[in-house]
This record gives C-alpha cells, structure tokens and sequence, in this order.
C-alpha cells in the first residue's frame, strides 16, 4: 500500500475556495447540505448561513481533518465525517490516490482533490491505479443518509467517480436539489441523468425535484 500526503497546503485552499464553485438557484436555502466530496471544507466556508447543517463526507484523512479545523469558527453546524458515498452502508472498499500521466511521484499539487475509489487508467496511463491504494474506508447509501437526515434540501456531490454507484437506480425523492460533478464515461453520465430525471428537472447546474 502506497504513503500519501498532499502538498502545498495553503496554495491548494486558495486554488480550492475558487475553483469548487457550483451554480444554486437562489430559493435554494435552508435545511440539509449534504456535502459528498467535502475536500477541505470549502463548500461550507463559502456558503456559510446558508443552510442550516452541513453534512459533510470525505474518504481522505487530511481533507476531514482541515475540513473540521477550516469549519470550526463559521458559526454553523457542520459534522464531518470519513466515509465513501456508495451502492450500499457498511460495506469497506479501496481508496486510491491519482496518478498523473507524466509523473510517477503521487504526492503533487491538488493530489488531495484527487482520492477516489474508482479504478480508473486514462489513455496516457493517468488515473486511479490499484497499484496507487493508500487505504480503505467505509461506505454509507443514500437510503441511509436519508433515514439519518431525513429531507435534503442539497446534495452536492464531487467523488471522483462514485456517483454513479450512489444515485443509479435510486429513490431521490427525499433530495431538493442536486449539483456536483460526474466523472466517468458519456453513457454512464446519459444514464444517471436519464435516472436522476425520472424525479428533477434538469436546470442550469444541476436538477431540482419536480
């Protein structure tokens, strides 16, 4: 199993607090955030009031300890916790770390936005290798997440991979509104939008439940 440990911290909260930027309808406020992918906390830091709670998942240890010390003083209720959104609660999959295609050093810049549990290995080699394991976490469903949430106003959801494997062939009826980023193949992403349609409207940046 590989070490791992993400550099420039500093540089990469200034790069992150920028670039993970989603589009919300401005009626959507209030209530449960699920933040699948939380990073360093950067979606909660910039949304702040908000919303009333900030749920928020990550599989990589350095991002769930700077998410808590960055979302300590916001004057919201944020809880973080290590698991891997997934197809089913309590099953314990790989984490990978990202490979880039022209090196072979994994500790580089924004490696700490780029863990996942997705095998992935692009045409230059660049990817999610299992070779490149750096641990195991636990998963938790988006059935559980509801029965432990109930309604979600939001669920914004980046992980590298694993959205598929925990909104396809879903009950989504208990989400408002949906943003995030889907990472793998066009018919895989024609699929899942095709899924998440069957209960929102797609709009600019996302869905919203019909």
């Amino acid at each position: 199993m590989k070490e791992f440990k993400a550099l420039n911290d500093d540089n990469w909260k200034h790069f992150i607090m920028k670039e993970a930027s989603y589009f919300l309808l401005d009626e959507c406020r209030g209530g449960i955030c699920i933040d699948a992918g939380c990073n360093i906390g950067d979606f909660p830091m910039n949304h702040g009031f908000r919303f009333d709670k900030y749920v928020c998942f990550d599989i990589y240890d350095d991002n769930i300890q700077k998410c808590i010390e960055n979302t300590a003083n916001i004057g919201i209720q944020v809880e973080v916790k290590k698991l891997a959104v997934w197809s089913e609660s309590n099953k314990k999959i790989d984490v990978f770390a990202y490979k880039m295609h022209n090196k072979e050093d994994l500790n580089v810049f924004g490696d700490s936005g780029s863990i996942g549990c997705i095998q992935y290995k692009g045409p230059r080699g660049e990817g999610w290798h299992k070779k490149n394991k750096i641990g195991e976490v636990d998963t938790i469903s988006i059935e559980d997440v509801c029965k432990q949430y109930g309604r979600i106003n939001l669920l914004k959801i980046d992980v590298e991979g694993s959205e598929y494997e925990f909104l396809m062939n879903k009950d989504l009826s208990k989400i408002n509104y949906i943003v995030g980023e889907f990472h793998f193949s066009s018919e895989k992403i024609e699929e899942l939008t095709n899924w998440i349609k069957n209960t929102h409207y797609q709009i600019k940046g996302g869905f919203k439940l019909k």
